[in-house]
């Protein structure tokens, strides 16, 4: 049984870091119309034809997040079949020997990370992904930040009078 794809737009920037062999090469980025706060997810959730309402859905969202943290902070990697699992890391400087070592002076940070799920009928991978996606251009901003647009193909400036309807905003994550 085929399923349809769900559109993702993306917009093309051109890098602009001179100390960088990507130097002025250009660089999908997805698109970011907003982000769910824990209500509109749960919103969200309880509209796709779920039997649990919007406060049912709020609250066990809100028990797992405490959770979650209590767990990774314990050093417990929490697995969700079909979505992925979240475990602890740390980000810190190299020390050249280990006596003395004051975790103080060398953390930056602790992290939660996520490993998407990877067994065949539940794949969340970025390649999983990919095949999932139905790729939409929506714009194109040259190294400034400055919107074209490709016409015979020429890239040219894109005008206040073009007839679009497209949504510009874009997130600055590296994502590509």
């Amino acid at each position: 049984m085929a399923t349809k794809k769900i559109e993702m737009k993306y917009n093309l920037r051109q890098f602009n870091n001179e100390h960088n062999n990507a130097h002025l090469l250009w660089f999908p980025r997805a698109v970011r119309h907003s982000t769910l706060s824990l209500r509109g997810l749960s919103d969200h959730i309880a509209n796709h034809g779920s039997i649990y309402t919007n406060d049912v859905v709020v609250g066990v969202l809100t028990k797992f997040k405490d959770c979650l943290v209590e767990l990774v902070a314990q050093g417990t990697a929490v697995k969700l079949d079909g979505l992925g699992t979240f475990y602890p890391s740390l980000e810190a400087k190299g020390a050249e020997s280990p006596v003395g070592y004051n975790i103080q002076d060398y953390l930056k940070g602790v992290h939660v990370r996520f490993l998407p799920e990877d067994c065949e009928e539940d794949r969340i991978t970025s390649r999983a992904m990919k095949s999932r996606v139905a790729m939409s251009q929506n714009m194109i901003f040259d190294k400034n930040g400055v919107p074209k647009k490709v016409v015979d193909g020429q890239v040219v400036d894109y005008t206040a009078d073009d007839d679009s309807d497209d949504n510009t905003d874009d997130n600055n994550n590296s994502e590509g």
